[in-house]
Formats: structure tokens, sequence, C-alpha cells
């Protein structure tokens, strides 16, 4: 037994020390050696250090010993040999190895063996090992091009699709070349189509952009592929090149851009339809009540009861034709987006007694009761489009009055909630059938009355519904069949909430100052082509004996007979056989002489664009047909009388 005095430096060694003779016997152990093996000390002394080596490879290792010990010279064998160690339970593990001979004066040669314990190097480089194999696999699996360049700019990882697109071949041995080399090598190859520019442009800009990359580069392939390449630097100064297949992405782009393109065309040639349809009933509609408008006037010659009872319905008929073309013509302009809305602080008894007084005449005659509305105390005003929160009001008031029952009635109530201000309609007639309230709100859409006697398009409630949503407010409804229905509109509350005043709507009445046989003399100029508009016109302005009408069929005419007669006034129409009302405005403004000559524009065409484009040509006013008198009679006194 060999007793050193180093005893406890050797135990505090890291590594497994093990002593032996040439023939094998273990003379000295440290501690870490009987840790590693599980064996004591007193146990691993006199035994064959071959007792430390797995079974399978004892024959083996007791000819490597020989050998070492046998030769000539002996000198160190290797740091480093890769063995398997045996434990005393049996389990093997693998070590290190390194064998040093060692001339003592009293034992002779001695094998010294230093044994290092490496299970956990192995278990990592397993792990590595196998993060690298998931690596490669992820990265073969991923469809798009991959390619992973280091910081001298070569390439040290690529998929097979990579490399079918960059080397053309998937056999091609592109890594470890640098990335102008390989995309030389793509451009040879036709792998990418530069036909839009020159070669060497297109090597330049992708050049650019891998040197420096920020977003993307949209290239396509020889074929006719769409590309997106997406390059990023890595923490150590590499590049990673994502090159991916988007062609499906840009056809599909494509196809949305022609889609809406046609779209946009389909609704351009809705709205001109419809322009153009609405000029043509509008058209002989301004003769139809026009005329019935002036025979219910007529003073000189007036009709008969039963005759006036007839002309009622002339005009109900022409009114409710009229205001079918302006329901269609509001749908389209709503879908179109071409609906203004001008919201601004309103009084809502006000507008609802507007309503109200409106809508009488034809509760009168369904023989339907409109109750008056309690008004809330300190009653805030909403804030609305005036014009628009009548329609609404109008459209829900005119279906209470018409899916009512005679004897019935209609009620209107306003109540006000914290942020919101609320306008019900109640109506005790038919209700709506259950299996149709899921479409109430759609055009077209009348609650199962489509066939039924009572006259409407189905629209009304869609077109309240979109307006009362543009004016940032929502309607509702309540319905049970045989009880009743509850339609409401709520809006937002202006901030500034004052008490309302309560007055009933400004109506027109009394005779015009222009039928005074001593007003002051005018001449107005009206250019219009239809014999029907000009004839009603004539009737018109002949009950005032202060004005004479001068006519014309055409603007070129017109614009002679203006230049000649300089007239307080010009009523002219847009559509004519020569130059259009435009036209012939541009022209009048650019005379010193009819420059400031007030013209009024008079029209079946109703579009939003139609009174936008009057307005940016020049005309004072622009009255659509069929002409309301007393709207044109009040623009002619406004126009007329407030010139002298």
């Amino acid at each position: 037994m060999v007793d050193l005095p180093f005893r406890e430096l050797i135990d505090a060694a890291p590594d497994g020390l093990i002593v032996c003779d040439p023939q094998g016997t273990i003379l000295l152990v440290n501690a870490e050696a009987e840790r590693m093996f599980g064996y004591s000390r007193d146990e691993l002394l006199g035994m064959s250090v071959d007792v430390l080596v797995p079974a399978s490879i004892r024959s083996r290792h007791h000819h490597h010993v020989t050998g070492f010990t046998g030769a000539p010279r002996l000198r160190p064998m290797g740091s480093g040999l890769d063995l398997h160690g045996a434990r005393k339970d049996g389990s093997e593990f693998p070590v290190e190895i390194s064998l040093s001979p060692i001339r003592s004066t009293s034992s002779g040669l001695l094998i010294t063996a230093g044994i290092r314990d490496i299970s956990e190097r192995r278990a990592l480089e397993g792990d590595k090992r196998r993060a690298t194999a998931y690596l490669a696999s992820a990265v073969e699996a991923v469809q798009d091009a991959f390619a992973l360049f280091d910081e001298d700019d070569r390439v040290v990882l690529v998929n097979s699709t990579g490399r079918e697109l960059l080397g053309r071949d998937i056999h091609t041995p592109i890594v470890g070349m640098t990335f102008e080399a390989v995309l030389r090598v793509a451009l040879a190859s036709g792998a990418f189509d530069f036909s839009n520019e020159t070669r060497d442009s297109f090597f330049a800009r992708w050049l650019a952009y891998h040197r420096d990359p920020s977003g993307t580069l949209d290239v396509r392939t020889g074929t006719g592929r769409y590309l997106r390449v997406i390059e990023r630097r890595t923490a150590e100064h590499g590049t990673v090149v994502v090159i991916a297949d988007v062609t499906d992405d840009v056809q599909q782009a494509e196809e949305l851009r022609a889609a809406r393109e046609s779209a946009e065309a389909a609704s351009a040639a809705k709205s001109e339809f419809l322009s153009s349809m609405s000029h043509e009933l509008r058209t002989p509609l301004n003769s139809i009540l026009g005329f019935a408008q002036l025979l219910e006037r007529d003073r000189k010659s007036p009709l008969a009861p039963r005759q006036l009872e007839r002309l009622h319905h002339v005009l109900r008929g022409g009114e409710h034709l009229l205001r079918l073309i302006d329901d269609v013509l509001d749908l389209a302009k709503i879908e179109a987006g071409g609906i203004s809305i001008s919201p601004e602080p309103v009084g809502v008894v006000e507008v609802l007694e507007e309503v109200i007084s409106t809508l009488e005449p034809m509760a009168s005659r369904a023989q339907v009761q409109i109750e008056p509305s309690v008004i809330p105390d300190l009653l805030p005003r909403a804030v609305a489009d005036r014009t628009r929160f009548a329609q609404v009001l109008m459209n829900f008031g005119s279906n209470a009055i018409k899916y009512g029952r005679p004897g019935g009635r209609v009620r209107f109530e306003i109540t006000v909630a914290p942020q919101k201000i609320r306008v019900t309609v109640t109506d005790d007639g038919i209700g709506i059938p259950d299996d149709k309230r899921h479409k109430l709100f759609e055009p077209f859409q009348r609650a199962g009355q489509e066939t039924g006697p009572i006259e409407g398009t189905g629209i009304g409630l869609t077109i309240s519904k979109r307006l009362a949503e543009l004016m940032r407010g929502a309607v509702g409804y309540s319905s049970r069949v045989g009880v009743g229905s509850q339609f409401w509109i709520e809006l937002p509350i202006h901030r500034a909430g004052t008490r309302e005043r309560e007055r009933g709507p400004e109506v027109v009445t009394g005779t015009s100052a222009l039928a005074s046989p001593t007003a002051t003399h005018h001449t107005i100029v009206y250019v219009e082509d239809n014999p029907s508009n000009i004839a009603f016109m004539r009737d018109l302005i002949g009950e005032l004996p202060s004005v004479e009408l001068v006519t014309a069929p055409t603007a070129e005419i017109g614009l002679e007979l203006i230049r000649s007669r300089l007239p307080a006034l010009v009523i002219m129409d847009i559509n004519l056989p020569g130059i259009s009302g435009f036209d012939a405005v541009k022209q009048l403004r650019e005379w010193p002489e009819t420059r400031d000559i007030p013209v009024v524009g008079l029209s079946a065409a109703a579009l939003a664009k139609d009174t936008h484009r009057a307005q940016e040509a020049g005309f004072h006013r622009y009255l659509t047909k069929p002409v309301k008198v007393a709207e044109l009679m009040s623009v002619l006194e406004e126009l007329l009388l407030g010139s002298t």
C-alpha cells in the first residue's frame, strides 16, 4: 500500500485519479474516483482495474493495457480517450481518460489514470444534436425559401426550397457561397423576372436591400410568380433571408380591386340610371302636379266641389308617386354615401308639431286621431339634421296612420334619458307578424303587406334607420299582432340644453305681393324646351300682373333674349336641346351686363351631385321638378321684391 503525503491534495482533485501497477492492480484512488464508481477506497485497493471497465469491452481493454505497458518507450497516452466506466451497481457511464506512466524508485513503473465523468457533456451534446436536427427539420419543412448567411455573408444553412430557387437545382452546392455569388447564379439561371428593368438594375436593387434590410422587397420569378423577400439581421451579424410566395395574395388583391372597380362602376351606373329615371319621371309629374295646383288655386274660374275632390285625388296620386321617387333616390344616395348630414341643436317640439300638422290631413282621411304629446319639463334640444329628423318622424307617423284602423289613435311621445332624447310613435293598428320582423328594416320589405291595398315601397323604414345612424342615433320598435306597434328614434342631447320654444311651424299664407297690380313691373326669361312646362309657367305667372314672362326653347335663343331684354330674373332648365343650362349660366357670368342677373335652375335632376354642381355653376337657386308652387312663389318674391 502506497502512502503519499499529498493525500488531501489528491482527494481535492475534481477528476477521478487511479494509480495501478503494470499488471493493472489498483494501488491508489482518490475521493472523486470512489464517488464516480460507487466503490469505497478499501474495496478498490488491490482489485484489478478491469472491474471498472464494462464487461463487453474488458478483453479489448486488457489488450490495450498490455500494449501500453509493453511499449519500448512509455509516454502519456492521449488526453481525452472516450470510453465507458462500470459502476459497482453495474450501470455504465461515459468517461474521458488520460494515461501517464510514472517511474517510482520504490515501486518501479506505475500507471496513473485521470478519469472524468462526461455524462452531462454527452447529455448536452445530445440535446444540441437533437436541437440541431429539429432546427434543420423545421427549416426544411418551411414552404418558403429560407437561407442563413453568417457574418461574412456566406450561406451556412439553406432549405431545399431555397436551393431550388436560388440555385435552380436542389443539388447545387450553394452553402459557403457569398450572397452576391448566390444572387448572380440565380439571375443567370433565370430564377427571377427582371423584364421591366435591366439585370444590373435588378441586381443592384436587391443588393442594396440586402445591405440595409428594412421592410420588404417584392420580386417576380421567371415563371410569373410573385415573391416577397424579407431579410433580418441576427445578433451574430448574420442575415436571415425568407422568400415567400405571395402569388395567391397578389391575385386575390387584384381580384378584390377588380371587384371593387366593378362595384363602383355598377354603383355609378345605378346612380346614373336613377338620375335619368328621376328626370324622366319628374318631367311629366311637373305638368301633372303643376297644372293641378293651378286648377286648385284658380280664382278666375274656380272648380266645383266635386271637381276639386277629384283634383285632390290627382294631387295625392302625384304626390305619392313623387314620394316614391324621392325614397328610391334617398336610398340610393345613402348606399352610395352621398347623403349629407348637417347636425345642429334642434327643437324637438317644433319639429314634431310640423310633422303632426303635415300628417293631420292624412289622418283625417283615414279616420285616425293624432293625440298630442305631453312635453316633459325642461326639455333639451336634440342634435340632429332637422330635415332628416322630420323625415324619420314623417315616415313613422304615416306608417302608423296607414297601418292603423278607422277610429284608431296615433300617439307621439317624448322621453328624455341621461344622454338621449326619444320620440315614440304608437298606434293601435294591425301589428307586425313575428315571422316578418327579422326583415323589417331591409329594403322593399312591407311586413306581409306587399300585395295589400296599403300603398308604399317598403323602403321608408330602411331609410329611417340609416338616417338615424348617420345622425349618431338609433331606431327601434315593439309590436303585437292585433294590438299595435311602437316605433321610436333616439338622438343625442345637445349639451347646452335649453327649454323648447313651444310654437308651431311657420306657414306661408296670404296672397303674393307680386299679384298686386300696382307692384313694380318685372321681366322674367324662362328657358325651357318642354311645351307642358312652358304652359304651366305661363299660367302661373299669368296670375301676377306685375310680371312679364318671356320664354325661349333653347339656351342659345335664351342668351340672346337675356342680353337684349336684361330681365330681373332668369328661370332656366338644365337639360336643353343645344348647350346645357350649366353652360348658359357660365356665359351669363362672363358678360358684364348679365353677370348680376339672378338665375334660378329648374330641373328634374334631383341627385345631390346635381344640386352641388348647380351651386358651383353660379345658380342663385336650384329647384327640382315637379315644381312646388308655394316654393317657387317664395323664391320669386325673394329675388324680385328684394331687388327693388
